[in-house]
């Protein structure tokens, strides 16, 4: 068997001296309820102080919130407006490319016409051209033998 070690325990504290002061026992109670009543006396003040604190801060909460809100009414009151001005804008964006569009159909179905009619008047033109290019000659023909003739006479 191992041998068991025991240990003593340290005495407990002692308690500690009485005041020095030749008060009667019943004059400290007093002067500890009068400690206590200034002790109550001045949380109660505190609490007071921070209820008040707390009363003002909220109320800056609620003004600040009301500016707040009435700064997002107004900044939403002017969506809307841009929104409206931007959805008008855009539907008439909207007929104007309509109008574009039938527009350029119109065109399209009116091309081959045009193709047409500009490929009768070239060749009319060519037709004239060489006419005239005819004419010519034959007058500058006429003008030669005509020399010719004088140079020869």
């Amino acid at each position: 068997m191992a041998a068991e070690t025991t240990t003593t325990l340290p005495p407990p504290p002692s308690p500690p001296p009485a005041p020095a002061t030749a008060t009667a026992p019943g004059h400290q109670r007093l002067s500890g309820f009068q400690q206590l009543d200034a002790r109550v006396k001045e949380l109660t003040s505190s609490q007071g102080e921070l209820l008040e604190r707390i009363q003002k801060l909220k109320q800056e909460v609620q003004s600040w919130r009301s500016n707040v809100e009435a700064q997002v009414k107004t900044c939403q009151n002017e969506l809307q407006g841009l929104k409206k001005g931007l959805d008008s804008e855009v539907e008439q964006l909207k007929l104007e490319m309509k109008a574009i569009r039938s527009a350029i159909q119109e065109e399209k179905g009116n091309l081959p016409a045009q193709i047409t009619t500009l490929e009768t008047s070239n060749n009319n033109n060519t037709e004239q051209a060489m006419q005239t290019q005819d004419q010519v000659l034959m007058i500058n023909i006429g003008a030669s033998m005509e020399e010719q003739t004088a140079a020869q006479a």
